[in-house]
């Protein structure tokens, strides 16, 4: 059933996973190759009073465990949170090959990725880090230690949290695998606190909310929803799309 199909999401930090777990579970499940490309280290958020390399360990331990439930493939790059806008406005070019080796190394037929007008920056940039990388990586004329990857990924942006825009183009019926999708919520053990005090949200009843709108926008109970990249090369034949999407009720 998988055909040997590929799945990338890049996300900015661990956790950020959340916003497209359900999907990723369903697709692992039915044998899809799936694999979350993960930018940062997380070094700047939760475990107060923590060193940076304390609480990059931690988040990278959990961002193992979270991805060993979900049943999919961790690429960890571990830029840090305080350093790597620095990065991204003084060596673009190095951090864009860094990118473009994730997906040479992974080479998906779908990617997805986060809104480019996303409330967090980190999100923003590694987003557009994502798309441009995935478009450079099929060329042969951009060289690195890694051969080309096969093909320009179909793209999908998934939903961020509540608050910014978004319409979605379709929806993936994630009843079967929101306990998993909660379960990798609760990995992240270092940021359930952190959260609540520096977002002033409860994450777990937000992500069950947003997951029982989308759901009850298409009829279901949860869903997670995504909008098409309508950028040159990026839209799935739609006879390509329920590959990728597969009903394991």
């Amino acid at each position: 059933m998988a055909e040997n199909l590929r799945v990338l999401a890049v996300v900015a930090h661990p956790d950020d996973e959340m916003m497209v777990s359900g999907t990723l579970a369903l697709q692992a499940q039915a044998g899809l190759d799936v694999t979350v490309g993960v930018a940062l280290n997380g070094n700047m958020g939760g475990l107060p009073g923590a060193t940076r390399e304390k609480r990059a360990e931690v988040r990278h331990q959990e961002m193992l465990e979270a991805c060993q439930i979900l049943g999919v493939t961790l690429e960890w790059l571990g830029y840090g949170d305080d350093d790597f806008m620095d990065r991204y406005h003084n060596d673009y070019q190095a951090l864009e090959m860094d990118f473009r080796n994730l997906f040479r190394r992974a080479d998906p037929h779908l990617l997805f990725v986060g809104v480019l007008d996303d409330y967090h920056h980190h999100h923003r940039c590694v987003a557009e880090l994502a798309l441009n990388a995935s478009l450079n990586a099929s060329n042969a004329e951009r060289e690195s230690e890694y051969p080309p990857s096969s093909m320009i990924p179909w793209t999908f942006y998934y939903a961020p949290l509540p608050g910014t825009p978004f319409v979605p183009s379709i929806y993936a019926d994630i009843t079967a695998t929101f306990d998993l999708k909660i379960e990798a919520l609760q990995a992240h053990k270092s940021q359930h606190q952190f959260l609540q005090d520096h977002h002033r949200t409860d994450i777990f009843a937000q992500v069950e909310a947003t997951a029982r709108h989308y759901g009850a926008a298409c009829g279901i109970t949860f869903a997670e929803a995504f909008a098409l990249c309508a950028r040159f090369n990026r839209p799935a034949p739609i006879q390509q799309l329920a590959k990728f999407f597969p009903d394991t009720h």
